[in-house]
């Protein structure tokens, strides 16, 4: 018989009834927590990521790096010159530049000691010889000269009367500026940084020509209204859809408040698309430079360059150019952006994400392997090699997909998923560079191309105009490509002002 004080069977029943109830709901409670525990990991992961995100591991331009991501630069470069084993400056194979000495100088200057240095006695007879020589590269002092030209009229024995007429490069009067002030002008004027009044500014500083922003203006239409003339945008379009290999690229172009607000200008990008043999063994390039009132596919197939063009595209992997690559004989990946996009996943978790710098690691040593064999005058990579470093990258994008598969993340798939999914649909892409020695690695050549435009853009602010951009643009690109085939800048502006514009070489 159960004591009076104790419960009974059914008291001790319900009691562990309603613990058991207790104890589930904390067993939920404590469930929903961790899951709340682990999404804000995750989120917390994510807004790290996003405040470490800078131009060395992300497409963020570096004009917007903080102060953060400036030290951080700093600090990888402090590595890099630290490294033990690798001397300061170039290295051994880089060809340098510097001075040679001159055989036949312009001018030779003796100079004489004057007094002896001992007893001060007049040295004019004595005997001597050459101690030492220096060979100085100058300029001479810029200065205006005025040339007046008379235009005879003679009358010939027919009745006829013939007047000369002005040389080639004069242009008004009774008073002008001579063609070298035109052409060094135009050449000022035409760089990405310096703009018109700079250009103006520098014209009377440096050379004591006190042209004003008009002239300077002036001299911008006149080259491109005789590019327009001579056809030379369309013969350089020929001569590119001609390439076997094309790189592109673009990037903001800011324009004035006014010129932004207009129809189809919310977004101005300067775009350029250019052969890349300077970047795969050398050679003279194709540089073309448009721009745009937006990103789109329809202003990449208004350029009409890439529409039907059947050769191999570098590139990034903006979508704007994704609808080309069924007709392309290749596309080529740039690794400079991989290698970003893999420092950016291995950020979120190193020991999770070791698999990217195994895949990075595999991709950088293949693409010495090619500089090293294209340099030594190989056609391709030694086949053992080319497939252990192929193996080593599909293991790495392979363990990628599995580590990531259900890994938390705040919003979507993890970022090392994603880009472990995307390196292996698109490894052929990747890899294409290995193969074609003509093709680069990376889209370095387009980048460059277009980085004054992003310097000017951080100096001047914006373009006036989309009209100016575009003009910019054109006579960027022809200046551009005639200095890379051998042409001087200033050789180039006079010879299209005076009607025969430096063309591309015809595509065969």
């Amino acid at each position: 018989m159960p004591h009076p004080e104790q419960p009974s069977f059914e008291e001790l029943a319900a009691r562990n009834a309603e613990l058991t109830a207790r104890v589930a709901e904390l067993v939920a409670v404590v469930a929903e927590q961790a899951a709340l525990i682990g999404a804000l990991r995750a989120e917390v992961a994510a807004l790290r990521r996003q405040a470490g995100r800078d131009s060395s591991n992300s497409s963020q331009p570096p004009s917007q790096d903080g102060p953060a991501a400036e030290a951080k630069k700093k600090a990888r470069a402090g590595s890099r010159r630290a490294r033990p084993g690798r001397a300061q400056g170039g290295q051994k194979g880089h060809p340098g530049a510097s001075l040679a000495w001159a055989a036949r100088p312009d001018e030779t200057r003796v100079i004489e000691p004057g007094a002896c240095g001992g007893c001060g006695a007049d040295l004019a007879v004595a005997g001597g010889r050459v101690a030492c020589a220096v060979q100085v590269f100058d300029i001479p002092p810029a200065a205006l000269t005025v040339t007046e030209y008379q235009m005879m009229s003679r009358t010939c024995g027919c009745g006829q009367v013939t007047t000369a007429p002005p040389p080639p490069g004069v242009t008004g009067g009774p008073v002008c500026y001579g063609p070298n002030v035109v052409d060094a002008a135009t050449l000022l004027a035409s760089t990405d940084v310096i703009g018109v009044e700079r250009a103006a500014d520098l014209m009377a500083a440096l050379l004591k020509a006190p042209v004003s922003t008009g002239f300077v203006s002036r001299c911008l239409v006149r080259l491109d209204a005789a590019l327009l003339a001579a056809g030379f945008e369309g013969a350089l379009k020929d001569a590119l859809r001609a390439a076997d290999v094309l790189g592109t690229d673009e990037t903001p172009a800011p324009l004035a408040t006014a010129a932004a607000s207009a129809q189809d200008c919310g977004n101005p990008h300067v775009y350029t698309v250019r052969t890349m043999r300077a970047y795969a063994g050398g050679g003279a390039d194709l540089i073309w430079y448009g721009a745009a009132g937006d990103r789109t596919k329809a202003s990449i197939t208004g350029f009409a360059i890439l529409d039907g063009y059947r050769g191999v595209l570098v590139r990034d992997d903006y979508g704007g150019y994704l609808s080309y690559d069924t007709t392309l004989a290749g596309v080529q990946q740039c690794l400079a952006h991989l290698y970003r996009y893999l420092d950016d996943a291995y950020a979120t978790g190193p020991e999770s994400q070791v698999w990217t710098r195994q895949a990075g690691d595999a991709l950088r040593e293949a693409a010495a392997a090619v500089r090293t064999a294209r340099d030594a005058g190989q056609a391709r990579l030694d086949p053992a090699l080319l497939a252990r470093l192929r193996h080593s990258y599909d293991q790495a994008v392979t363990y990628g997909i599995s580590v990531n598969l259900s890994r938390r993340w705040h919003k979507g798939n993890h970022p090392g998923l994603t880009l472990a999914r995307r390196l292996k649909r698109k490894a052929s892409q990747v890899w294409l560079f290995a193969t074609r020695f003509d093709v680069p690695a990376t889209n370095n050549g387009s980048e460059n191309a277009i980085r004054g435009y992003k310097l000017a853009a951080k100096i001047s602010g914006c373009w006036r105009t989309l009209a100016t951009l575009q003009r910019h643009c054109r006579i960027r690109s022809y200046l551009t490509t005639a200095r890379s085939h051998g042409r001087h800048p200033l050789a180039a502006i006079r010879d299209a002002l005076n009607g025969h514009a430096w063309m591309p070489p015809h595509p065969a």
